[in-house]
């Protein structure tokens, strides 16, 4: 499980740069993905805070686990508002 799990992040990780650049373009691409690491880095400071606080209030990791799927389709949302965002700039 550790195995597949650390694959899923290193490959999250290599991905940034390219899926930003076919986006936004070269140009921009140092200052968005310092953006982007900034956020990941308060991710990893927030999410296992926000985990150990729902688990205390509710006794079970199933509203933790709720609350990590919404955050997940929100950032799919976004992520999908910024490709047609950033096509209709580049054409």
């Amino acid at each position: 499980a550790m195995a597949v799990l650390m694959t899923c992040y290193g490959a999250g990780f290599s991905l940034i740069p390219p899926y930003l650049s076919d986006i936004f373009g070269a140009k921009e691409l140092a200052t968005l993905h310092g953006y982007i690491l900034t956020a990941w880095a308060m991710a990893a400071l927030v999410g296992p805070m926000l985990l150990s606080v729902t688990y205390e209030l509710t006794k079970s990791y199933q509203m933790t686990l709720l609350v990590f799927i919404a955050l997940y389709v929100v950032a799919l949302v976004i992520a999908h508002l910024l490709k047609k965002r950033g096509l209709r700039q580049v054409a």
